[in-house]
């Protein structure tokens, strides 16, 4: 009788609990909801060792009346690198290609630290680089951007339109 009342002491403070979760604490502006959910994330890996990790923001979706006339992301890409490579560091240096659907891209920018563009993206730190990428227009409802390499691989990553 005594853990009859036990638990039944303790199921009716426990039913008293707040019905709001972790995520009630945080509030994000709508654009930023939608980043979030456009943001795509992927790895090359080769021989246990990740030479590239590829994240993309669709920025169509999230800011329709900023972005048209054409396919616009932001990608923030790591690269490995020697640290005795003391050669001048281009995307294109090590063999990276970009690509949407097959097509390459007409705008192709890297963005500054100070370009107010790279807050648009929800990943920020100091080893990625940060471009703004731009297709031309396409019916295709279904976007397949790939990060390719001769040598270590591609990764994809899939957009709805």
């Amino acid at each position: 009788m005594k853990f009859y009342w036990m638990a039944l002491s303790a199921l009716l403070a426990l039913s008293g609990c707040s019905q709001k979760g972790a995520f009630d604490l945080f509030r994000m502006d709508e654009n930023h909801e939608r980043a979030v959910e456009q943001l795509r994330t992927g790895t090359i890996i080769q021989s246990f060792e990740t030479k590239a990790i590829f994240s993309t923001l669709y920025l169509n979706p999230i800011y329709p009346e900023k972005y048209k006339g054409g396919e616009y992301f932001i990608g923030a890409i790591y690269f490995e690198r020697d640290n005795i490579d003391n050669r001048k560091w281009d995307f294109n240096t090590y063999g990276y290609t970009i690509n949407m659907n097959g097509q390459k891209a007409t705008v192709f920018e890297e963005l500054k630290p100070n370009d107010p563009r790279r807050a648009l993206i929800p990943i920020q730190n100091n080893w990625n680089r940060y471009y703004l990428i731009r297709f031309d227009s396409t019916a295709a409802t279904s976007l397949v951007l790939k990060l390719e390499n001769n040598q270590t691989g591609s990764v994809s990553l899939n957009y709805q339109k």
